[in-house]
């Protein structure tokens, strides 16, 4: 099987093995430590950011007694390695986020998920989560960005059409679609708005594609490629408080944003701590952690908004481009496609 095929066969199977089925709601576990007898440890797998797992890890420990594994991939690979498991029927891990919400609330339908109503996640739209299923730990907006070393603001796109312009051919890095889940909704937010001309057009400015927006960031640091096309913005501001000189764009029309949503699986070992742990995930203390510590964006309305610095608005006052849940909804059947499109534009 090609590359191709094996990747976007990941977001379209349509008929996955099930699995045990979703259970019944159970009551929400407090953050008392465990008694020593039933200290343990969980697996997570994530397609968060490294450091902020790292943190939340060490939190959750601290604060429960119960130590935590993390395996860290990109979204479109780890969705791999789940089914792999479902399939098999050896479920390895307690919790998982991923940045698909369409293929999760997917596996909702397929009873792959298990069916648990935090008490944390009333504290979040509901039009941004799944009840019962799955609740966004971090709002993933994508945008340009930029090394303010080597191009100058004034000099700088201020729309999405300006990355057209012949002077970026040969300058622009961006995230890598079959990485990254972020990546490939990005890809059908601005195709279902600028049209596929559009990305053909892009397509041809020499763009380098990097695995995730870790390495697209430290692109533009380096100046190897000092404008981005596309990344996931925390990235960028957790640069930005290390002394990096870069700078966002999120122009006025919009930003296409994702969910990094988390969920327990049915059938996962270690179920009650799972739920411990998803809401740790959700609680304001975890949440206020990743926002401070790591720029993420959270959506739990008893926070304040991660701050505007540096081309980033606040997200109260920033226009999200075709992602709403009902749009992930309609773009979750097209992803062979618009994976395989993908791939043959930028690949």
């Amino acid at each position: 099987m090609s590359e191709r095929d094996r990747m976007s066969s990941i977001l379209t199977r349509r008929a996955l093995v099930r699995g045990g089925g979703a259970g019944a709601a159970l009551a929400a576990v407090g953050f008392r430590p465990l008694p020593a007898a039933a200290q343990q440890s969980i697996l997570w797998y994530s397609a968060s950011a490294s450091a902020a797992d790292e943190d939340w890890s060490k939190l959750f420990k601290a604060k429960t007694g119960v130590g935590v594994e993390y395996f860290r991939i990109g979204g479109v690979k780890l969705t791999e390695r789940i089914e792999q498991e479902v399939r098999a029927k050896q479920v390895r891990f307690a919790v998982m986020d991923i940045s698909i919400p369409g293929l999760m609330s997917e596996w909702s339908r397929k009873g792959l998920l298990a069916k648990y109503d935090s008490p944390e996640s009333a504290h979040y739209p509901d039009a941004t989560r799944l009840p019962g299923y799955w609740t966004p730990i971090n709002t993933l907006t994508l945008s340009m960005a930029y090394s303010a070393d080597y191009i100058k603001p004034e000099d700088a796109p201020k729309a999405w059409e300006d990355l057209l312009h012949p002077k970026w051919k040969g300058r622009m890095t961006m995230s890598d679609a079959l990485y990254s889940g972020a990546a490939l909704h990005w890809y059908a937010a601005l195709r279902s708005v600028y049209g596929k001309s559009f990305m053909e057009k892009l397509a041809k400015q020499d763009i380098l594609v990097r695995n995730g927006s870790g390495e697209t960031t430290d692109t533009i640091i380096s100046g190897e490629r000092p404008l981005a096309a596309m990344l996931l913005d925390y990235y960028v501001v957790a640069a930005m408080q290390k002394g990096a000189n870069l700078y966002l764009v999120q122009p006025p029309e919009g930003i296409p944003a994702s969910y990094e949503v988390i969920g327990l699986p049915a059938g996962g070992p270690n179920p009650e701590l799972g739920r411990k742990f998803l809401d740790f995930a959700l609680s304001r203390e975890a949440q206020e952690l990743w926002e401070a510590k790591h720029g993420t964006v959270s959506l739990r309305d008893d926070i304040a908004p991660a701050k505007a610095e540096r081309g980033r608005r606040l997200i109260r006052d920033t226009k999200l481009m075709a992602s709403s849940v009902a749009d992930m909804d309609r773009f979750f059947p097209q992803q062979r496609d618009l994976l395989d499109e993908w791939i043959n534009l930028f690949k």
